[in-house]
């Protein structure tokens, strides 16, 4: 006799809060999103992560592709903005999904992407390419506030908005020789997570690296 888990489709949950944002949060979206589905989907894996919502294609690439190799029929995630604050990253993976008749289910609405026959609800994704401009909109805004508010602070104090004193950041050239070893690994070509592992130096230092190598 089949177990329930034989008949319940398989979903999987996003669950992403950017660095600067509250470590409760993420935590939060995970339990509210498995109380509210785990009755209906096999939620099969849960990915919960704290990175930028302007750079995490590189996990909703593995976010994908951990869902067509395991015959995942739908991600959920909270907002929009959790699987991307990019509307291309994000145009890209309702695409992808589409192709492969995977439902992404966005909470706060309760949209489905997908009708219950596979076809694409076209008015819903209509709606989320608008709401994904919107998520965009909105981070602008977000970091014109923050720079506006930095540089306040500096002017005002004399301080950069990491507390450091004016003129107390390390030249470029003295970051790149301490991290030689992150420089070697990225001109090799090797990604921001396996520059990390090999190195075992935290994401922003390599990611600052990155840049001023790029």
């Amino acid at each position: 006799m089949p177990g329930i888990f034989d008949v319940m489709e398989k979903a999987i949950i996003i669950s992403r809060c950017s660095t600067n944002e509250s470590k409760q949060d993420v935590t939060r979206q995970s339990q509210s999103l498995t109380s509210t589905y785990g009755h209906q989907y096999q939620i099969v894996k849960e990915f919960t992560y704290y990175k930028s919502g302007t750079k995490n294609d590189e996990v909703n690439v593995e976010i994908l592709e951990f869902a067509i190799n395991n015959d995942v029929k739908h991600i959920i995630a909270l907002e929009i903005s959790r699987i991307s604050r990019k509307i291309s990253s994000f145009a890209l993976f309702l695409e992808k999904a589409n192709e492969n008749g995977i439902n992404i289910i966005v909470d706060n609405f309760k949209l489905h992407t997908l009708l219950p026959n596979g076809d694409k609800n076209a008015m819903v994704q209509t709606m989320l390419s608008i709401a994904s401009t919107f998520a965009s909109m909105e981070l602008s805004l977000i970091q014109e506030r923050l720079n506006s508010g930095r540089d306040k602070f500096i002017r005002e104090n004399g301080y950069s908005a990491l507390g450091r004193k004016k003129g107390s950041l390390k030249d470029n050239n003295q970051l790149l020789k301490e991290h030689a070893d992150i420089v070697k690994f990225l001109r090799q070509g090797q990604s921001v997570r396996n520059t990390m592992k090999l190195t075992g130096k935290s994401s922003g230092t390599v990611q600052k690296v990155k840049n001023l190598v790029a």
